[in-house]
């Protein structure tokens, strides 16, 4: 007989207080590095699925990640859960080992992966392979492990072309499409809203993506960055005037003052986030838009004033398309691929985030912002500067069973705990290890006193220790090298933290 849930807990406090961690997917892609900063924060569970790389370990994409962030932030932070997978596999790839793991740990899934790429030769390629398949995937994966919550990240384009106000409540209207990009997102959506074994589902569709609005920062050239990076190639390799003025000579098939729908990546996480953690937000769709659109007019003047060029004419849609410099048929070449967007763009209802999140304003894309984010190319070399690889003293995923057998050492020969009981006495302590190498476990008692660890914090409310994966290191070290724990030691901390957790666990 299930146990009953008390009145004042909704179904998804109940699975949160049981099932603590939300099941992440495209944790390394642009939006999902902000998302694991901003959850992690905010001290919320996360497990990530992740590919390996070429290099580097599904851990050590992750990690790459993390001490990025923190030497942006200076301070050291949570590591999620890593599982290693693959969302285009049956079971999203994990092994029988990390499938019963999120059964056990995990009450939602934020599903996050997508391909941006416009065209695919059938749906057995990208971008219908991931954006379709890949979802597809994760819904039957949900139901198999009774994860009853999902957030998903659509797009604003499932709306397709469109010459009116699109409605946060519509989606298959009959709309024609530009290219696959968009329908499959659009179809994706549909299986989703047609998903009918989860408690809560919260759609998510924000509409072009740039960069950090403060940092310039992205991890992709599409979109906005493309136009940025052709201007960037090109424009200094053209003649200048007597003034030093790069001559552009270029007539664009728009009046300038189209409107725009671009919205900073980090706006972008930190709505989703608050969404997610905002139970009364649960079960709409959100249109994540900007409170003032964009135009071309503001990119182009920006380049201009930026890289010192000018020659740029908006001649208006019914103009022919007349590349006569090379400059603009470089230009026009190279950016082909956005052509169907650069005289169009729908106007978005954003009633629902305006209502749940409308303090977050939407930071407006000025002449400043779009100069960090040309600023930023250059010195990532516009994609080509790698991230760097991660470095740890100690990877403690790796010295697991060193860490139960000190554990087991230090519980031993702690004068205030008696370790005879059996069953529910045994002793089980969480540690949420911050900074480079860290992670998150549960260490475990058996009946012999001994200890083991593994993956995952306790559910809330059990004790937990928090402590910086340097001074755990060093402890350690201190232990092993005395060989015996005695009173009045430099791990006094941890000392007094486990006896104060043993008591909480006993109470």
């Amino acid at each position: 007989m299930k146990s009953k849930i008390p009145q004042t807990q909704s179904l998804l406090t109940h699975a949160k207080l049981r099932r603590p961690y939300l099941l992440l997917t495209g944790g390394t892609g642009l939006v999902g590095q902000y998302l694991l900063k901003d959850f992690l924060v905010q001290n919320q569970r996360i497990a990530v699925i992740v590919r390996p790389g070429k290099k580097l370990s599904a851990v050590k994409r992750i990690e790459a990640i993390m001490q990025r962030w923190e030497h942006h932030l200076g301070r050291c932070l949570p590591r999620p859960v890593v599982l290693c997978g693959n969302i285009n596999q049956a079971g999203l790839g994990l092994s029988d080992v990390d499938q019963r793991w999120v059964l056990e740990y995990c009450y939602g899934i934020l599903h996050n992966a997508a391909v941006l790429q416009f065209e695919g030769q059938s749906k057995l390629h990208e971008p219908w392979f991931t954006n379709l398949g890949g979802t597809e995937n994760v819904l039957n994966a949900a139901k198999d492990w009774d994860i009853r919550h999902l957030h998903y990240v659509s797009t604003s384009y499932v709306c397709g072309k469109s010459d009116r106000v699109v409605q946060e409540s519509e989606l298959d209207v009959g709309q024609s499409f530009r290219n696959d990009y968009e329908r499959s997102k659009f179809q994706a959506e549909k299986l989703v809203s047609q998903a009918d074994h989860f408690d809560s589902k919260t759609i998510y569709r924000p509409a072009v993506i740039v960069g950090d609005s403060e940092t310039g920062f992205t991890s992709t050239y599409h979109g906005m960055f493309l136009y940025l990076r052709i201007f960037a190639t090109l424009v200094p390799a053209q003649q200048t005037d007597l003034n030093g003025i790069h001559q552009t000579p270029i007539q664009m098939p728009i009046n300038g003052d189209e409107p725009r729908n671009l919205v900073p990546v980090d706006w972008v996480s930190s709505v989703i986030c608050h969404l997610v953690s905002t139970e009364a937000a649960h079960n709409r769709t959100y249109h994540l838009v900007p409170d003032e659109c964009s135009t071309a007019r503001q990119f182009i003047d920006a380049c201009c004033e930026y890289f010192h060029s000018g020659g740029v004419e908006f001649v208006g849609e019914d103009h022919p398309l007349d590349a006569k410099s090379k400059f603009a048929q470089l230009f026009l070449d190279s950016a082909r691929v956005y052509e169907e967007y650069l005289t169009s763009d729908p106007i978005f209802d954003k009633s629902n985030v305006e209502k749940f999140a409308g303090h977050l304003h939407c930071p407006p894309i000025d002449a400043a912002m779009i100069k960090r984010f040309i600023k930023f190319g250059e010195e990532n070399r516009w994609g080509k500067k790698r991230m760097a690889a991660p470095e740890a003293s100690v990877w403690f995923d790796q010295q697991l069973d060193r860490l139960s057998a000190i554990t087991t050492s230090i519980f031993a020969n702690l004068p205030n705990v008696d370790l005879t009981g059996s069953g529910e006495d045994r002793v089980e302590v969480g540690l949420n290890v911050l900074g480079q190498g860290g992670g998150q476990w549960t260490l475990t008692q058996n009946e012999r006193g001994e200890f083991s660890c593994r993956v995952g914090l306790p559910a809330v409310g059990q004790p937990t220790l928090q402590i910086e994966s340097s001074r755990l290191a060093s402890l350690m070290d201190e232990i092993e090298q005395l060989g015996q724990v005695t009173a009045g030691q430099p791990w006094d901390l941890l000392t007094e933290k486990i006896e104060a957790a043993i008591t909480l666990s006993r109470a």
